[in-house]
């Protein structure tokens, strides 16, 4: 599976909330950094991550923009829509880096607005 394919496996899986192939898809030592700050060590808090967020939270949208690979890290850029309490969204970048077993094995994510404004456009 390419990298890509796997980026976007992952992705469908919050749109899904099935997340079978997740010890298929990351490798055991993962790293997880969310774009606000929790960090997940391991697959197990991973895991334990996912089966409270995918309780409480359902994921509306969650669409690529561009992908760009060089060796084993790929950034992909990404709208994230969801609904909690309220509904909400957000523009994103994801540094994902992969194992010489093509798992993903470290997740650095951050997070823009999603509403963006021109405030010089006049000028």
């Amino acid at each position: 599976m390419t990298k890509e394919n796997i980026i976007r496996a992952y992705f469908k899986m919050w749109l899904t909330k099935d997340f079978s192939k997740i010890p298929t898809l990351f490798a055991p030592e993962i790293i997880y950094t969310e774009c606000y700050g929790p960090q997940y060590v391991g697959i197990t808090e991973m895991l334990a991550w996912i089966q409270h967020k995918s309780a409480e939270q359902t994921v509306l949208e969650w669409r690529i923009g561009d992908i760009l690979s060089v060796d084993n890290q790929t950034v992909v850029t990404w709208f994230f829509k969801a609904r909690e309490a309220t509904t909400y969204s957000f523009d994103g970048v994801s540094i994902m880096t992969f194992n010489a077993d093509n798992q993903i094995c470290q997740v650095s994510e951050y997070q823009s607005k999603a509403s963006h404004s021109r405030p010089y456009k006049e000028v």
